[in-house]
């Protein structure tokens, strides 16, 4: 998870209820998309999901079940590791 604050860092030692990194507010910090790519390249946080202003995720378990969000166009991701950069890939989000 990225942490906020006037400089983003990486959160190595949160609750770890889920085996994935998090970055909320993916859209609205200019700092936070590739910051968060490149923690993930580097293997400093493991694979993981974002999510933009106004979307959420739904886990059942360990088990990515739903995107949603409250605002049309919104998306949520996902981000995986590959060699040396990170794929970032759109999830089918649902509106509320």
């Amino acid at each position: 998870m990225l942490a906020f604050g006037p400089t983003l860092r990486p959160i190595t030692d949160g609750l770890a209820l889920l085996p994935y990194s998090n970055s909320p507010h993916h859209d609205a910090e200019e700092q936070r998309r590739p910051l968060i790519h490149r923690l993930i390249a580097d293997g400093t946080l493991p694979d993981g999901y974002a999510t933009e202003n106004g979307t959420g995720l739904v886990f059942f378990g360990t088990e990515l079940r739903e995107a949603f969000t409250e605002v049309e166009g919104k998306v949520a991701y996902s981000l995986i590791r590959e060699g040396g950069s990170t794929r970032e890939e759109a999830l089918p989000t649902r509106v509320l």
